[in-house]
């Protein structure tokens, strides 16, 4: 099973990291394909300056050091993938966990053992600008379905999502499920800020489906005001 995720920036040109993660499930033969220093939540104050947003989906580029330590975001086009396999014997009886092959394991803020690989993919980034201003907004949307070649769907709404990273009690983005066909908020990003998770994907497998590849493509957006 698996869903591709893009980072994607909007109304501003400025840095962002475009990442797609794949989610592939193999259930015995039939692949199904849903192409879907520590803190409380981490939220960091930065310094105030030229308006940029910056988002990054599992691996990402900071040239120059760590952010704190003046490194500079950059694009980057790596395609992460994201997958889990179902025998045959568990088909349809319970959630699975998925694994990447994003390796990013420390924070771009300030080099911190933060997520935990290859169970958790990294999502964070920053909204700056020189004077008062509205929050940002953090959005993700997926396809109501994943849809195979055969015609065959699975909603959208079977993949989900646990927050967390490590020395964090409480999670920056919250913990959710995939509604399907609509954007969801999952953050407020205040002005001058820095906020980062690690996001643990699972697969209801809830569903006896039929055999085949189930593809759809999840995009995450950072919008500034």
């Amino acid at each position: 099973m698996s869903f591709l995720s893009e980072s994607r920036l909007k109304k501003l040109t400025a840095f962002c990291h475009r990442a797609w993660g794949r989610y592939t499930v193999s259930l015995l033969g039939l692949m199904m394909a849903c192409v879907g220093g520590d803190s409380q939540a981490y939220v960091v104050t930065i310094t105030a300056g030229v308006k940029a947003i910056f988002l990054q989906v599992g691996v990402g580029t900071m040239t120059g050091g760590n952010f704190n330590a003046g490194g500079v975001p950059g694009n980057n086009a790596t395609v992460n993938t994201v997958s889990v396999t179902v025998p045959a014997a568990s088909l349809g009886t319970g959630a699975l966990a998925m694994t990447s092959n994003s390796t990013v394991v420390t924070s771009p803020w300030d080099g911190f053992t933060y997520c935990a690989t290859p169970a958790e993919v990294y999502v964070g980034g920053f909204f700056r600008t020189p004077g008062a201003s509205a929050n940002a907004t953090l959005t993700v949307t997926a396809p109501t379905n994943l849809t195979s070649v055969a015609g065959s769907t699975i909603a959208f709404n079977n993949i989900s999502w646990i927050s967390g990273g490590i020395g964090d009690a409480t999670s920056t983005i919250p913990s959710g499920t995939f509604v399907g066909g609509a954007a969801q908020t999952l953050l407020s990003v205040a002005r001058n800020t820095w906020f980062e998770s690690c996001l643990r994907f699972n697969y209801a497998n809830s569903l006896v489906v039929a055999s085949g590849t189930f593809t759809g493509r999840v995009t995450y957006t950072l919008t500034s005001p």
